[in-house]
């Protein structure tokens, strides 16, 4: 998984600029994952916990995790976060919560460690069959760049995460994304077959039973010759 997407629910247009801006300082860090977004789908999602449409269960539905913010001194409730935003206290949800699903998509995908290195170092490639969907692409720049290298040509996880400057677990994720929703042909790449060595010749063309030099022999009687 590469980005981790939060968007946001009838928040005031100060604070949705707010959180942008936390953003772009948080992007200056170490491994961040997140992105902000303003369509779905969402990975979580920030909603005014203030307002009656904020509680409602369907807004639960809209993102795996959602954090609530709340009145100062409003409570120190899970998964809620007083205003005014402080910088620590969102970026240690968000860290959180990419741990929560990073562990939940690890859980999925089995046990097997050395899945990712055996898929990156496959000589099996990939290539678009169809352009696909925006849900599936997600408005991720890196995403589109990495579909349209596909559309191009076959390629493997590792010549994609190559060209494209990606890590190499997220162009895995996205090829078995691709590969699952059958949006790509799938090529391996033959083995050569050895030619004969010295020491090892060709195998003769095996005899003809036994059966049928005998056929051809009474039919050649028969015909004199």
């Amino acid at each position: 998984m590469s980005t981790l997407r939060l968007g946001a629910y009838n928040l005031p247009a100060a604070e949705v600029v707010l959180v942008q801006t936390l953003f772009r300082l948080f992007a200056h860090g170490d491994a961040f994952r997140w992105t902000f977004v303003t369509a779905p789908p969402y990975d979580a999602l920030l909603v005014d916990g203030t307002r009656p449409e904020g509680t409602k269960p369907e807004v639960d539905r809209m993102a795996r995790a959602v954090l609530r913010l709340v009145r100062m001194n409003g409570g120190d409730a899970q998964n809620t976060l007083e205003r005014p935003i402080r910088a620590d206290r969102l970026q240690e949800w968000l860290k959180q919560i990419e741990h929560d699903l990073l562990t939940t998509l690890q859980a999925a995908s089995g046990p097997d460690d050395h899945a990712a290195p055996l898929m990156a170092a496959s000589p099996v490639r990939f290539k678009l069959r169809r352009w696909p969907p925006a849900t599936l692409l997600r408005g991720d720049p890196h995403r589109i760049r990495m579909a349209t290298m596909l559309s191009r040509r076959a390629l493997n996880a590792a010549e994609l995460a190559t060209i494209s400057q990606q890590p190499a677990e997220a162009c895995q994720a996205f090829l078995m994304t691709l590969q699952t929703t059958g949006l790509v042909d799938v090529r391996g790449e033959a083995q050569p077959r050895p030619a004969p060595s010295a020491s090892q010749p060709a195998k003769a063309a095996p005899a003809k039973p036994a059966f049928a030099r005998s056929l051809i022999s009474g039919i050649r009687k028969r015909l004199g010759l």
